[in-house]
């Protein structure tokens, strides 16, 4: 599983204080602004707000779905998500951080289910099965 690092601003939270939404805004080729919302699920509560800028890494997820639009014509999404997240906040002018106390751990200290520890940077690439809420 590949590890992904994403900062944006955090849209919503759900799920028991679990979750967040995470906006990632960038530049499109043709210069207009794109968006790419992720789930961020964490072990335990983060205790975001919405509005806040946050860095997250985690393990990468992607869920893709079918669906049909209004012309009958069927269409593709991909539902992006960062599971076992670990954050890190900005906050105000001060630029002080604040990390929540799973980013202490190294990633190194990590290991799947199949005894492997994850790398940063790693090429794999996995299907996340959850179902999310957006």
């Amino acid at each position: 599983m590949a590890i992904v690092n994403i900062k944006g601003t955090v849209t919503r939270t759900f799920y028991e204080g679990r979750g967040a939404e995470v906006t990632e805004t960038f530049k499109k080729r043709d210069g207009s602004e794109g968006k790419t919302r992720w789930a961020c699920w964490f072990q335990d509560g983060h205790g975001l707000s919405e509005g806040e800028v946050v860095s997250v890494s985690g393990l990468h997820g992607d869920q893709v779905d079918d669906w049909t639009d209004k012309q009958g014509e069927v269409r593709h999404s991909v539902k992006r998500s960062v599971n076992s997240a670990r954050v890190t906040t900005e906050s105000g002018a001060g630029g002080r951080t604040r990390q929540s106390e799973a980013v202490a751990e190294s990633w190194a200290t990590d290991t799947r289910s199949d005894g492997a520890t994850p790398q940063a940077g790693g090429q794999s690439h996995t299907s996340s099965t959850d179902s999310l809420p957006f």
